[in-house]
C-alpha cells in the first residue's frame, strides 16, 4: 500500500517567522461585510428587546 501523503518539505528551512498569505482584495466584499454585521446587529437588538 502506498502513502498518498506528501512529505513535509520544511524540516530543513530556518524558522523566519510566520508565514504571509497575500492576496489582491475582492472588489465588494468590505461592503457586504459590513451590510452583514450591520443586519446581525439589528436583528440581535430586536431580539433582545422583544424579550425584555
Amino acid at each position: 500500500m502506498t502513502d498518498t501523503h506528501e512529505q513535509d518539505n520544511n524540516q530543513d528551512h530556518a524558522e523566519d517567522g510566520p508565514m504571509i498569505l497575500a492576496h489582491e482584495p475582492v472588489e465588494g466584499y468590505r461592503t457586504i461585510f459590513y451590510i452583514c454585521i450591520t443586519i446581525g446587529i439589528l436583528y440581535l437588538a430586536f431580539v433582545f428587546w422583544q424579550t425584555w
